[in-house]
């Protein structure tokens, strides 16, 4: 079992919240904040944890999301006190349940950063102070491009169809069931169709039409030319009629339906094939411990869902909006904040999507990168007799000269990249020459002053500023006349009675 961030929390999965504080611009910790999991509806308690202290300013909380939970948006309440005297804060975050397949649509990055809290503040004054509309870019309902995947294979759903030995399950769906060291998940509830056979009987009684065939028969054998003889045959033969209605047998017709035997299918999703026939045994989920199966049939669904935009460094907040056909979609997709859309169904090629989104022109390695170079250039200023190898060790009178250095570098790379045309569309028109030109200089403005400070602070920050040093010295004896001279002062002072 993983654990899941606030954007990819799964069904039978344990989820992490984090929450930052932040008390006059810089990370500190409140009293014990006291965390509540609520439900969908905005008014039930589903659970209260008590945060833990990840690291200065940052807490998070653990919590088991259940396997039958339904999907949606549920919200985490922070409540917290800066001091035992100011006044009690709250503050509610959501975070997104999604199915457990949909494991596979989370692609996070190769690289993960350990980044200290003396880090973490640089990072956001580099951000907030210098580039913050570099790291903060609107991007307004862009179409996505429909791509092909690297491999295929990770969208494939292999789905078992187990024709079951009687109509008694009930099955909720999203439980798993084991069969030959594979497992399966229901991917329908399946519950029992109670069904009677039956058999009727009916009894055709055709009195009258038995009767007109005697009568004509008797009728075509006596009859005469004569009136009278016809008058005679005529009440012969209605008595002939009687005598044969009343003789003869009765026919009968009996019709016998057969028993209708109703066979349940169970429909699950499934990693391999199972036994030909044999017994599924529960996991997890809501239904019986054991089903016995009497054949399966498999069939194999493949997915192409992803869709491609332009750029990466998605923030998370605000979270994206995505228009499918026009129309606005909230749940049945998913997002890996770099660039890239999963839908959970099969999209028809004529279907049109839109997301809008913010992202980021740099990545934190990039803005991690810039720092460190910022330290580099604080080390090789004179004088460079003491050398500080990270940002953590340096001292906090270098915060300045370096996030200066970060952002003069960040600059520098947004003017080289604005003779792009993707990365000038970015800031202005591309076909509109002028207002690229000054996007350009603005930036160049930017860079000149910063650039300007940085000189003028590397020249003090060294020099000016030196480490305190004092010696403390401990005298081990006793100048002559030292202590006839203590006694004396007792003696004037009157200390000694």
């Amino acid at each position: 079992m993983s654990i899941q961030t606030r954007t990819t929390a799964l069904q039978n999965e344990v989820v992490r919240l984090y929450f930052t504080f932040q008390q006059n611009g810089r990370l500190t910790n409140p009293s014990q904040p006291l965390v509540e999991i609520i439900d969908s509806d905005g008014v039930t308690v589903l659970a209260t944890l008590s945060a833990q202290i990840e690291s200065i300013g940052v807490c998070y909380v653990d919590w088991y999301v259940p396997a039958n939970l339904p999907l949606g948006n549920y919200y985490d309440r922070w409540t917290f006190q800066w001091g035992s005297t100011s006044s009690v804060i709250e503050r509610v975050l959501v975070f997104t349940v999604h199915k457990y397949d949909n494991y596979i649509n989370f692609i996070s990055p190769g690289t993960y950063q350990n980044i200290t809290d003396s880090v973490s503040q640089l990072l956001m004054n580099l951000t907030n102070d210098f580039i913050y509309e570099a790291q903060h870019i609107p991007n307004y309902f862009e179409q996505a491009m429909r791509i092909q995947q690297e491999l295929q294979d990770k969208r494939v759903e292999y789905y078992y169809y187990f024709t079951l030995d009687a109509d008694k399950y009930s099955v909720e769906e999203e439980t798993v069931y084991f069969n030959n060291s594979q497992r399966f998940t229901v991917f329908k509830s399946l519950y029992p169709v109670y069904s009677s056979s039956s058999s009727s009987s009916e009894s055709d009684l055709n009195t009258s039409s038995s009767t007109s065939s005697s009568s004509s028969i008797d009728s075509s054998s006596s009859s005469t030319s004569l009136t009278s003889s016809s008058s005679s045959t005529s009440s012969e033969s209605i008595g002939n009629s009687s005598s044969s209605s009343s003789s003869a047998a009765i026919p009968t017709t009996t019709t016998t339906t057969t028993a209708w035997v109703y066979q349940p299918i169970l429909t699950c999703v499934g990693t391999g094939n199972p036994t030909s026939s044999g017994t599924l045994s529960k996991v997890s989920g809501t239904g019986p411990d054991t089903i016995e199966f009497v054949s399966y049939e498999e069939k194999t669904s493949r997915f192409s869902t992803m869709y491609n935009l332009a750029y990466g460094n998605w923030n998370i907040e605000p979270r994206p909006i995505v228009r499918l056909n026009n129309r606005i979609v909230d749940d049945g997709w998913t997002v890996d904040y770099n660039g890239r859309i999963f839908f959970d169904g099969l999209m028809a090629p004529e279907d049109s999507v839109n997301v809008a989104y913010h992202f980021a022109y740099f990545s934190v390695e990039e803005l991690l990168g810039f720092l460190d170079f910022g330290l580099s250039m604080m080390n090789s200023t004179p004088p460079a007799s003491i050398i500080y190898r990270s940002l953590v060790t340096m001292p906090r009178e270098w915060d300045a000269p370096v996030l200066l250095w970060a952002a003069i570098l960040a600059l520098k790379r947004l003017i080289f990249g604005l003779n792009f045309r993707e990365k000038a569309i970015i800031f202005a028109r591309p076909d509109d020459i002028n207002a690229v030109q000054q996007a350009i200089q603005n930036f160049k403005d930017l860079y000149t002053e910063y650039t300007a400070v940085w000189t003028e602070i590397k020249k003090d920050a060294k020099s000016r500023k030196l480490y305190g040093m004092a010696q403390y010295v401990t005298p081990e004896y006793t100048l002559p006349g030292g202590r006839s001279r203590w006694f004396r002062y007792l003696y004037k002072s009157g200390a000694g009675g």
